[in-house]
C-alpha cells in the first residue's frame, strides 16, 4: 500500500501546526469568532481528520475505510459551504475596513480561497473516479491535505519569508512526485497550484476590479452564498459515486 505512514506525518506534524496557527487569532477567542468562521475550522479540522483516518484504515481497517468514504458525500458540500461563508465573512472586514489584518490581505485571501475550495473538490472528485487505483486515488486524497499547507505555514511564528507557504509546499509536492511518479499527477497539480496562488496573490487578487468585486460579496445573503457553494459542491461529487453500479447489482435476478 502506499504512503503507508501518511496518517502519521499528518497527526504528528501538520495537526499541531494547524493548533500553533490557528490559536491566536481562531482558538483563543472561540466565543468571539463568527459562525462563518467556526463553519469553515470545524469542516476544514474535520476534513484534516477524515484524510488521516482513511490513510490508516486503508492499512489496517479497509471495511472501515470503505464506510468512512461515504462522508466524502456530506463533508466535502459542507465544507464548500463553510469556505464560502468565511469568505464572505473577510469580505466583509475587508469592504469595512473593520479588521487591520483583512482591510490589507483580505481579498487577496479570498481569491486564494476560492481556488483552493474549487481545487479540493474537483481532487475529491478525481480521488472517487480513481478508487481502483490505489495509489492514484491515495494520491488525490493527500492532496488535498497539502491544500491548507500554505495558510498554515503563513501564520505559523516562523520568519517573514514571501510566499513561504507556497514555497513550502511546492517542495513538499514534487519530493511526493519524485517518490511515486507513476501515480504522481495530484501532486504536480499542487505544485502548479502553489505556484498559480504565489502569482495570483500578486497579481489579480491585488487588482481594485477583484477588490469591488470581492467586496460585493457582502451584498448576497448568508444562506445563499452557503447554498450555492454546497449545491456546486454536490454537482461535482455526487455524479462520480458509483450509485449506479450498486443499483444496478441490487436489480440483479438471485441465482
Amino acid at each position: 500500500m502506499p504512503y503507508r505512514h501518511a496518517h502519521y506525518v499528518i497527526l504528528l506534524v501538520l495537526v499541531p501546526a494547524i493548533a500553533v496557527a490557528f490559536t491566536p487569532h481562531y482558538f483563543y477567542d472561540l466565543p468571539g469568532a463568527s459562525v462563518a468562521f467556526h463553519a469553515h475550522g470545524l469542516t476544514a479540522s474535520l476534513w484534516v481528520l477524515l484524510v488521516m483516518a482513511q490513510s490508516w484504515t486503508a492499512h489496517a481497517r479497509f471495511a472501515l475505510h470503505k464506510a468512512l468514504a461515504r462522508s466524502v458525500l456530506v463533508l466535502v458540500p459542507l465544507f464548500a459551504a463553510g469556505g464560502a461563508l468565511a469568505m464572505q465573512s473577510m469580505a466583509t472586514k475587508f469592504a469595512t475596513k473593520s479588521d487591520p489584518f483583512y482591510a490589507m490581505l483580505g481579498a487577496r485571501l479570498g481569491l486564494d480561497d476560492v481556488v483552493a475550495t474549487i481545487a479540493l473538490v474537483l481532487m475529491v472528485r478525481a480521488a472517487i473516479v480513481h478508487r481502483r487505483r490505489m495509489g492514484l486515488h491515495a494520491a488525490y486524497m493527500l492532496s488535498t491535505v497539502l491544500l491548507v499547507l500554505s495558510p498554515v505555514i503563513e501564520r505559523l511564528p516562523l520568519p517573514r519569508v514571501p510566499h513561504l507557504g507556497e514555497i513550502v509546499t511546492l517542495v513538499i509536492a514534487l519530493a511526493l512526485y519524485a517518490m511515486r511518479r507513476r501515480d504522481g499527477l495530484p501532486f504536480l497539480i499542487v505544485a502548479a497550484l502553489s505556484v498559480e496562488r504565489a502569482v495570483q496573490f500578486e497579481t489579480v487578487a491585488a487588482t481594485d476590479a477583484w477588490a469591488r468585486l470581492f467586496s460585493r460579496l457582502t451584498e448576497v445573503p448568508s444562506i445563499v452564498v452557503a447554498l450555492l457553494a454546497m449545491l456546486a459542491a454536490v454537482a461535482v461529487i455526487w455524479p462520480a459515486w458509483p450509485w449506479k453500479r450498486r443499483v444496478a447489482a441490487r436489480s440483479l435476478p438471485a441465482g
